[in-house]
């Protein structure tokens, strides 16, 4: 049996709590994320055309606590309402990615000395 690293999660699937700023306080959300292609990440990254920024920055996004089934028009409500909505569902993807990151190189370390 080979043991292989995966390198980029594709697919991946979790769930993290995101504070969404509002008026008054944060509201903690559940947000259900996805690991999109990699050339999709980068084209979010690389992106300079408003027209473009929702849908890229959907593809992250399966759902979320606030509604049944995350619908695009309340979610553009959330990200109208309260600026900064999306930098904080964001970094939580980017939150986890980091954890990910850590532990391949954990692996990765521990796998090269066995």
């Amino acid at each position: 049996m080979t043991k292989q690293m995966l390198l980029w999660p594709e697919g991946e699937v979790f769930t993290r709590e995101v504070l969404i700023p509002t008026k008054y306080e944060p509201l903690p959300v559940e947000v259900t994320y996805i690991v999109p292609p990699f050339d999709k990440v980068v084209e979010t990254w690389q992106n300079k055309d408003p027209a473009k920024a929702y849908a890229l920055f959907r593809q992250f996004i399966v759902d979320w606590d606030q509604q049944d089934k995350l619908t695009d028009e309340i979610l553009m409500c959330f990200l109208t309402a309260y600026p900064g909505t999306d930098e904080a569902i964001f970094a939580g993807w980017c939150e986890h990615m980091k954890d990910c990151w850590r532990k391949t190189t954990k692996d990765s370390v521990q796998y090269q000395t066995s």
